[in-house]
Parts: structure tokens; sequence; C-alpha cells
């Protein structure tokens, strides 16, 4: 049984064991306690202009609130598992959780230890747990660059189109997350 391909492949080694210790750790600090918070100005208002799209009233982009991605992510989460403040951060938390395992993604340049340093940083950074806790953009901006990040270097070793897509998504989703990417696309 254990010689089978996918069995093989799920093989618990050192790396992977630590991983799964870096998103267990992430999904307890990114969720625990998380709707217990009191709103922020910022967040009230994204909650309720998500809540807004939810409930069918629809939604107006207005700079002043960055990207609409945030917006009909929120409606998404609100309709899949109602709305309260718990799962007004439940986006950003799972953002936050997949922010921690990227650098998997990127262990051929970084090497196995600097892919795993990586993944520590950004479960243990103040900032990234805090935003990953927070209703607003800056989780999933950092998403998209991993990804844009990864999709550029895996273009660049094996010149596939399928990298040109994930590049291109990512930069699509970071467009319409908020106004920081005109920045990031020009480094």
């Amino acid at each position: 049984f254990l010689d089978m391909p996918l069995v093989g492949a799920l093989k618990l080694d050192a790396e992977k064991g630590l991983y799964l210790l870096f998103a267990l750790a992430g999904i307890f600090t990114r969720f625990w306690r998380v709707g217990d918070r009191v709103m922020s100005h910022d967040e009230s208002l994204h909650a309720y202009f998500s809540w807004g799209l939810y409930m069918g009233r629809g939604f107006q982009h207005t700079p002043l609130m960055h990207g609409p991605f945030l917006f009909h992510i929120n409606a998404l989460v609100y309709s899949l598992l109602g709305a309260d403040d718990f799962t007004a951060r439940v986006a950003p938390a799972l953002f936050g959780v997949a922010l921690i395992l990227l650098p998997w993604t990127l262990r051929r340049w970084l090497g196995r230890a600097g892919a795993l340093v990586a993944s520590f940083m950004f479960l243990i950074s103040p900032m990234m747990l805090y935003y990953a806790r927070y209703i607003r953009n800056e989780v999933w901006v950092t998403v998209w660059v991993m990804l844009a990040i990864w999709a550029m270097f895996a273009y660049l070793r094996d010149r596939k189109s399928k990298w040109l897509y994930l590049f291109v998504a990512a930069n699509v989703l970071h467009f319409a997350s908020k106004e920081v990417v005109f920045i990031y696309v020009g480094i």
C-alpha cells in the first residue's frame, strides 16, 4: 500500500512536517478569536459594503475603498457562512494561512532552508499576523505578489505558458485589490 505513487508523495518527511506545523500554527493564530475584536473604521466600511453586495444591493467602486476584490470575496464568504464580525475576517485569515505556505513554491530558488525560514517569518511576523486578522487588502496583495514571483521564476525555468497564465491572473487580481500594484508592476 505504501508503494502507491500518491501515498508515497504524501509521506511526511521533516520538511513537510515543518510546513504542516507552520500551517497548523497559522490556522490557530489567524483564526483564534478573530471575531472578538471591535472593528476599526476601515474594517467597518469594508464589512458594510461587502454586506450590501451580499444582500443584493450591488457595489459601486470608489478609489477611496481600493479595489473591488475585497468586497466580492467578503460577499462570497457571507453567502457561505453568514455575516458577522468573525466571517468578515475569514478571507484575510485564509489568505494569511496561504501566505505562510507560499514560500514552499519557491524552494528551487530560495533553497529548502530558505523557503522554510521565509515561511516561518510569515508565520511569526507581527505585521503579517495583524493584516491576516484585519479586513483590508494587504494580505491578499502579498499573496498576489508571491504568486507573481513564483510564476516569473517558473516561467524563466521552463518557458511553459501555464506560468504566464498564473502571472497574469495574479496581476489581474492584484489590480483588482489595491493601487499599490502600480509600484509592484514598476519594480
